[in-house]
């Protein structure tokens, strides 16, 4: 509350963060839900494209939260409801999920596999994950299904990241 006072801050985006019930401590977070500071996601162009960019707090991230009258719906089941708005009612052409899920290493070493990995796997529709949680700082992205890179630039922002698509018309 105080930071949206004080100015304007971008949009908190949490696809399946749900802030109902009546317990005295949801108020602040209800009131910046109403006023749209915290949403499921939002829609920008640039360009002449339109980017849909949704939120996601993943299943093991949910244990750290736990606990308080926040409740969080399944990451993959939220994570389809939003890419079928962003696509059908949004017409966005570029679907972006800001995923806290995380990776993991795999048993050859290379980064294959996680919460984030299994997004882009399983929600049809998103064309980058761009993945936390685990903290890790991969140099290339991973490209799951042959065309959604996952990335993460590790923690504390002491990284920054680029990435560049190209869109195929598909």
């Amino acid at each position: 509350g105080a930071a949206v006072k004080a100015g304007r801050i971008p949009a908190v985006l949490s696809a399946n963060a749900s802030f109902t019930g009546s317990d005295a401590s949801l108020a602040d977070l209800q009131a910046l839900a109403r006023k749209g500071v915290i949403r499921r996601y939002m829609v920008i162009e640039r360009g002449g494209l339109r980017f849909g960019i949704f939120g996601s707090l993943g299943k093991e991230a949910m244990i750290y939260t736990s606990g308080g009258p926040t409740t969080f719906a399944d990451p993959t089941e939220s994570a389809k409801q939003v890419v079928k708005i962003l696509r059908e009612t949004e017409k966005v052409d570029v679907v972006i999920a800001l995923s806290h899920g995380g990776v993991e290493k795999g048993p050859n070493g290379s980064y294959q596999s996680g919460e984030d990995v299994q997004l882009a796997m399983t929600v049809p529709g998103i064309d980058v994950v761009i993945s936390g949680h685990s903290h890790t700082e991969l140099n290339e992205a991973i490209i799951v299904n042959g065309q959604t890179p996952v990335v993460q630039t590790g923690k504390e922002s002491r990284n920054l990241g680029e990435l560049v698509i190209a869109l195929d018309g598909n």
